[in-house]
């Protein structure tokens, strides 16, 4: 019961996540998805902004409960506990993204208090997420059958990193370096609630 619930939060969170990606620039004349945040449907002013932003924080709590509850569900070691609390901080930035909605066009000059939270929770919720998949990623190799899962993590989290400093304003096409990130962290995400299905955690 407890790993379905944990696959069922994962899913809905990503479902709902890839709505938005895929959705909400209908909702948006102009979007332009290889150079606008993700955010930027979500911000204030837009007609799409009050939808988006309550889709974040809903994906966020999923999020971090899906990677909280595999706590509960994987062979448990300092550093499994440590990759699935960061993993958690990830969700957690989403929310906040999402109660702390950027200004329009999250520009970053003269930002509200609300958009410099937003830069700022949501930028460490990603560099904590990166670090979280390397940590999970050499944790998973003491799971049954979780070897298959290192190379996998050390992939997707190589892929993220390299986003980081891409994703910045400064780049012109910081929406597609923001929809690989979030990319890498969705095909993880994935990755763990397949070995979650198939994992027993085992008696104490």
């Amino acid at each position: 019961m407890l790993r379905k619930l944990t696959i069922l939060c994962g899913t809905i969170s990503l479902l709902i996540l890839a709505v938005v990606i895929i959705a909400a620039p209908f909702g948006y004349p102009g979007y332009n998805p290889a150079s606008q945040y993700v955010s930027e449907m979500g911000a204030v002013g837009t007609t799409t902004g009050s939808y988006v932003s309550m889709a974040f924080m809903v994906s966020g709590l999923l999020l971090a409960a899906f990677w909280l509850l595999c706590a509960a569900v994987f062979p448990r070691s300092p550093l499994a506990v440590i990759g699935f609390i960061l993993c958690a901080l990830n969700g957690a930035g989403l929310f906040f993204g999402g109660v702390f909605p950027c200004d329009f066009e999250c520009a970053v000059e003269g930002a509200s208090p609300s958009g410099l939270l937003h830069e700022m929770l949501g930028g460490l919720g990603y560099l904590l997420g990166v670090a979280g998949v390397f940590v999970l990623a050499i944790a998973s190799r003491s799971w049954p059958g979780g070897h298959k899962l290192l190379p996998l993590g050390l992939a997707c989290g190589i892929v993220a990193a390299l986003m980081i400093p891409i994703i910045g304003p400064e780049f012109p096409w910081h929406g597609a370096a923001q929809r690989m990130l979030e990319a890498a962290f969705a095909t993880w995400t994935i990755a763990v609630m397949i070995t979650t299905s198939r994992l027993a955690k085992p008696p104490a």
